[in-house]
């Protein structure tokens, strides 16, 4: 076995067998000895180890299991440190749900070779059920000068584990910092700001790599999206606030807080309650963070519209618009 593999494809995962043969089913084509693939099962079954045994034995590639307990705070974020520090790897890939793309481990550590300088590689994902539908166009493949041209690019999608990838040596240096944020969901959000914002060489990859599904309104997550995305999101950012140039900084959170204010306002008058529509205190926690960005007084009458009252102005809008 490769005990200095070059990239570190990286599983936390939680009672989802599923999603972990989907993994393999989807990367058993693309297999070489540049790779490692380390997981990290919280599950309360034995449904998840008993596929990556059966892997284990057949697949000709270092495979490292372990095995752990389900957090009542944090699980999911101890996991990714956890599986950043155990990587072997020069570069550490951590890994969802998504379905990676046929070729996309063949372009990855081509790009590690051909630029072995980059410390950050962001990822490109495309809809499954629709090949135009991309997560970014940025019209084909683009180098970064520093972190603040990445940061207001699209700061949600720096929080989608499966499209980052991070030089390990950069992100093993703000893992304790990144501790703090245990319980967030957001400690891999975290090492990539924290690397990015090292302003060293990056890149993003225009081909989609991953092929992911659209989340459809109201989905039920084990977090809530609203407290995640607009909070959480916002919180980590400023942590950082004094690395990125201060344009490109405010421009980017108030991107991700306009696409998060309107992802509520439209589930709210669909009718749902769950998702970005679930009940929480949203006007005064988001009053406390955003009360001086211009979108926030757009959205706060929004947000106190009765509900019933909101839809019918919804419906309206949409049947006038056509």
């Amino acid at each position: 076995m490769n005990t200095d593999p070059i990239l570190s494809i990286c599983l936390p995962t939680y009672n989802q067998p599923n999603s972990v043969r989907a993994f393999f089913e989807s990367i058993v084509k693309q297999l070489t000895s540049d790779i490692e693939i380390i997981i990290r099962d919280d599950s309360t079954n034995n449904e998840t180890e008993d596929i990556v045994r059966e892997y284990i034995t057949h697949l000709p590639i270092s495979i490292r299991y372990f095995k752990g307990e389900k957090s009542k705070i944090g699980g999911y974020d101890k996991a990714l440190l956890f599986l950043t520090k155990e990587a072997r790897g020069k570069y550490i890939w951590w890994y969802g749900d998504d379905i990676m793309a046929n070729d996309a481990v063949v372009c990855v550590i081509s790009y590690i070779r051909t630029y072995p300088a980059l410390s950050f590689i962001w990822l490109n994902s495309q809809n499954i059920t629709n090949e135009e539908d991309l997560g970014l166009n940025l019209g084909g493949d683009k180098f970064f000068k520093n972190g603040s041209e990445i940061f207001e690019i699209n700061v949600g999608l720096l929080g989608f584990p499966s499209a980052t990838i991070l030089k390990k040596e950069d992100a093993i240096k703000g893992i304790n910092e990144a501790q703090k944020f245990i319980g967030t969901t957001l400690t891999g959000y975290y090492l990539v700001l924290y690397v990015i914002s090292q302003n060293k060489e990056a890149c993003f990859i225009q081909k989609a790599c991953l092929l992911s599904y659209s989340k459809p309104p109201g989905e039920v997550r084990w977090y809530d999206s609203f407290e995640v995305h607009a909070i959480n999101y916002y919180i980590i950012a400023q942590e950082f606030r004094n690395k990125f140039n201060h344009k490109s900084f405010r421009r980017g959170l108030t991107d991700h807080f306009g696409r998060i204010w309107r992802a509520v306002v439209v589930e709210r008058a669909l009718g749902l309650k769950t998702g970005f529509a679930s009940y929480s205190p949203k006007v005064f926690k988001m009053s406390k963070l955003y009360w001086s960005f211009p979108e926030f007084w757009i959205a706060l009458p929004l947000f106190l519209i009765p509900r019933l009252i909101l839809r019918v102005l919804y419906r309206t809008y949409k049947f006038i618009k056509g």
